[in-house]
């Protein structure tokens, strides 16, 4: 009989499904199911119904419901704060998206098609501009909600345009305001007079068709007439909420309250809690009934949940605890961190994603925990700090979040670590703790890319900056090029295009999250191996820590000031050198650019004072025991802009990298975990392919390939092919996008770029490299990031000058061509920091090219030792000058493994 029951059950769910209106319930969903909080309902039922499967016989209707459906899910995802899985929606999606849009546009709107299809497409786009918005990238954001707003118009869905109109209106607010910040301008814009407009806009609209703004909804309102109205509410909350910030409060409440009733009428759980929200914000008295009230919408009687606003019953219990007397106030926010924390580590991490929210929580629970007598503290304000960090690390790995990380959370890594160093009593397990909270902190986002897929490899980008081979800026004899000043319509041509670039860069990894990578809490020992492993190897890692007094981490003890530290790893023993004023660090990296800007090369002065302050702390130990081998040095911040191996010791005249072999590398993670270490030995094959990017002339010669002694059948050029080798080379192209493809396309083991680059200053004092790609466009850091794949390379160098500025970041990551290089796959990378000499750059890089070549020493394979080779070549190059001025002018490559 059970079997019975249960087909009858099943046959029972089969007639339901089949008799349900896909189409309908999609028209219906924005205000029958997100406006009462009841996307799962909605959701499951399009499952059930295989609304997302693929059917090639229901033609262009089908695909308008599988987008609708999307649709619907990306809605529900954004609402549940889990970007990564509207992400993915919508990555399933688009090409449904530009199908339709494309057959929207050519049919045009006298074509009139059927309302559905326009209306799935409008809110595809709507539900992408939304997602964009809340990840930050309101650009992006605003060409979709244009887009949709667009379809909206073109197609008549007329009952859907104040929603779509009220989105774009913000989001076009907040990327100028954005805009006006980066660019220096008053971040402070006027939100209030588009919301106007776009307010009166939509009341005309109401007017032309028939729809009462002025009588509350009901359930029998008409469903276009509640979907108006559920956007006119939105309208309504946007301007009241632009009036709040412009400290018009008493109007900004008059329009919440209106909002609200529209809301309440239509059931509208989410815009119901909003006004609530900001009606206690402008509250001119206690507004602890409303928090109440929002704190309670969707709980029954009986105490149980229902449909709610899940963010906003968090800010009332947030905005209630701040209000309650300390000690009670302190346990409920520490109860509802306990709710964070927990919900951190769920599907998607959820909370980890609200940012904002998470950091303000603390903030009020470590500023409560100051007011109380100092024997009451709490002592886990740091250490909640810490996990909020580590949980917005594992909740997204995208450039917007990676932002709001360097912004909010490395102050606490920092503070974090300078309590480390505080608390160290120099044993191996204590310095082991310290160096893996230091490397948990550090270029954790190439290493995301590094865990990630394989790298992109895009087509040109769709606009390029034309002109000259060579920056602008004096020309001096036997050097490539110099720190020149662009006049302002250039520089703000190229701030343009690095903008545009960086955008692109953003996009891409947006549409493709990366996965976060995984800490490893052995990296310290690892390094401890390694060491052991390789004697008369020492790796050197600098790292930042301390600053000033955080006012959100009040209630904890004063924090270090802000401070680098040298920790240093030789034959397995870990040493931490005393600590130096960070100060002293960023004056030398000005010194450094200064020297760069007016002499072309650091001075010798300059290089006196790098060993005095960042190598004599470490020197004693490096050199303890049997001989030095192979020396690395790991540089943080500023460091990555000082030319660490010229740094000279003061009566002496051998920089340090014709000293010891030496090598440089972004992190201790890259360097062992991710086997860059295996890059100072590699295995040559006699078909090696050499590969070289050619924007030269006088000045930059490019002579170093015709000097490689590289078989020709071997060597392929785009840009002006070396006399030498003219029409014996494997192949020749242009230097434009093109070549550039075609040089990729080889896989190349050997990647060289002979020409020139400069370096431009952006607000805020960080700044970009830029190589010249011949007279057709400039190379930025983001464009090797997404255009070059260079999954078999042994060795890049890029022979332009200051192509190796650029590096540092305020976030602990790694930045510049060196980012782009390794994430592109490159091997070992030589890098300019200065206005390099041709003759100089010439002599190196051919040096290493033939020296790998010599290493087959006949045979079909060979060793090839780069960290040795660079190390013997500069020994001999400064051997034939006794002015250390000279000799630092013929080492212009810092190499990175």
């Amino acid at each position: 009989m059970s079997g019975g029951r249960s087909g009858e059950q099943a046959e029972a769910i089969q007639d339901f499904v089949g008799s349900l209106d896909v189409e309908d319930l999609i028209l219906r969903y924005d205000v029958d199911f997100d406006a009462p909080m009841r996307q799962t309902t909605a959701v499951g039922l399009l499952r059930l119904a295989g609304a997302h499967t693929p059917d090639p016989s229901s033609g262009a209707r089908g695909v308008a419901r599988r987008l609708g459906a999307h649709w619907c899910e990306i809605v529900q995802a954004d609402v549940s704060y889990e970007p990564l899985t509207a992400l993915r929606l919508i990555e399933a999606s688009r090409p449904d998206a530009e199908r339709l849009r494309a057959d929207l546009a050519a049919g045009g709107a006298s074509a009139a098609p059927d309302a559905f299809t326009a209306y799935a497409v409008a809110r595809w786009y709507d539900g992408l501009g939304r997602v964009r918005y809340r990840l930050g990238s309101y650009t992006a954001a605003r060409i979709a909600f244009e887009t949709a707003v667009g379809v909206a118009a073109d197609h008549d869905l007329w009952w859907a345009r104040p929603d779509l109109v009220s989105n774009h209106a913000r989001a076009e607010f907040e990327e100028q305001s954005q805009a006006s910040r980066q660019g220096g301008g008053p971040a402070e814009r006027d939100f209030v007079g588009p919301m106007r407009r776009a307010c009166d806009g939509i009341v005309d609209l109401a007017a032309a068709r028939g729809v009462d703004l002025e009588t509350v909804p009901t359930p029998s309102t008409p469903a276009r007439h509640r979907e108006f109205l559920r956007g006119w509410s939105n309208a309504l909350h946007n301007l009241a909420t632009a009036l709040r910030q412009q400290g018009r409060t008493e109007q900004s409440l008059q329009q919440s309250r209106a909002s609200k009733a529209v809301s309440e009428g239509l059931g509208d759980v989410y815009r119901t809690a909003q006004a609530l929200l900001n009606e206690a914000l402008c509250e001119p008295g206690d507004p602890t009934h409303l928090f109440e009230e929002l704190r309670d919408l969707g709980i029954s009687p009986d105490g149980s949940a229902g449909p709610g606003w899940p963010r906003g019953r968090r800010i009332a219990r947030q905005q209630l605890a701040a209000r309650s007397p300390d000690a009670r106030g302190l346990t409920d926010l520490a109860e509802l961190l306990d709710d964070l924390e927990r919900d951190a580590a769920g599907p998607e991490r959820r909370s980890g994603l609200d940012v904002d929210f998470y950091a303000y929580t603390l903030g009020l629970y470590s500023r409560t925990a100051s007011r109380l007598p100092a024997d009451s503290r709490p002592g886990d304000v740091v250490d909640r700090w810490v996990s909020m960090a580590r949980s917005v690390r594992e909740a997204i790995a995208l450039p917007v979040y990676k932002r709001t990380y360097s912004r909010h959370m490395r102050p606490v890594f920092l503070r974090a670590i300078g309590r480390r160093v505080t608390g160290c009593d120099h044993r191996q397990r204590s310095l082991e703790g310290l160096l893996s909270l230091v490397e948990e902190s550090s270029g954790r986002e190439l290493l995301d890319m590094l865990a990630s897929s394989s790298p992109p490899a895009l087509g040109p980008p769709s606009s390029t900056l034309p002109g000259t081979a060579r920056p602008p800026g004096e020309v001096v004899p036997g050097r490539r090029s110099t720190l020149g000043s662009m006049d302002e319509a250039e520089a703000a041509e190229v701030k343009r295009l690095l903008q545009e670039r960086e955008e692109q860069y953003e996009q891409y990894f947006l549409r493709h999250p990366l996965s976060s990578a995984t800490h490893d809490e052995d990296i310290a020992h690892q390094l401890v191996q390694y060491t052991l492993n390789h004697p008369g190897s020492c790796v050197v890692r600098y790292f930042r820590y301390g600053g000033p007094a955080d006012p959100r981490l009040d209630g904890e003890e004063t924090p270090e000031p802000d401070s680098l530290g040298v920790m240093v790893c030789k034959e397995g023993l870990l040493t931490l050198s005393r600590p130096l004023p960070y100060q002293e660090v960023a004056d030398l990296a000005a010194r450094v650019l200064a020297d760069i800007r007016t002499r072309y090369v650091p001075q010798p002065d300059t290089c006196h004072r790098v060993w005095e302050l960042l190598v004599a702390p470490f020197w004693q130990h490096a050199t303890r025991g049997g001989p030095l081998t192979h020396l690395t040095l790991i540089p943080t911040d500023d460091l990555f802009a000082i030319p660490l191996h010229v740094a000279t010791e003061p009566g002496g005249l051998d920089p340090l990298a014709a000293r010891v072999p030496l090598s440089h590398s972004v992190s201790v993670a890259a360097f062992v975990s991710r086997g860059r270490h295996l890059l100072k030995k590699q295995l040559m094959e006699e078909d090696d392919d050499l590969a070289a990017l050619m924007s030269t002339d006088k000045a930059a010669t490019g002579d170093e390939i015709a000097a490689s002694g590289w078989p020709a059948g071997h060597v392929h050029v785009a840009g002006r092919v070396p006399a030498a080798l003219a029409g014996r080379i494997a192949g020749a192209h242009p230097a434009d996008w093109e070549g550039l493809a075609e040089l990729v396309s080889v896989e190349p083991e050997f990647f060289v770029y002979a020409g020139h680059g400069t370096y431009v200053e952006r607000d805020g004092g960080s700044g970009d490299p830029l190589l010249y790609l011949g007279t057709a466009d400039r190379l930025t850091q983001y464009d090797l990031a997404l255009r070059v794949a260079l999954p078999r390379n042994k060795l890049t160098v890029l022979g332009a000058c200051l192509a190796g500025q650029g590096m540092r970041s305020d976030g602990g990551d790694v930045l510049g061509f060196m980012r782009s290089l390794i994430i592109s796959g490159a091997g070992a990378i030589g890098v300019p920091l200065w206005s390099v000499g041709d003759r100089a750059m010439v002599s190196t890089v051919s040096t290493l090219l033939s020296e790998s070549r010599a290493a087959l020493d006949g045979s079909a394979t060979g060793v090839f030792d780069v960290v040795q080779a660079l190390h013997d070549h500069y020994r001999r190059a400064v051997g034939g000058y006794h002015q250390l001025a000279l000799r630092i002018d013929q080492m212009p490559l810092a190499l990175y493994l």
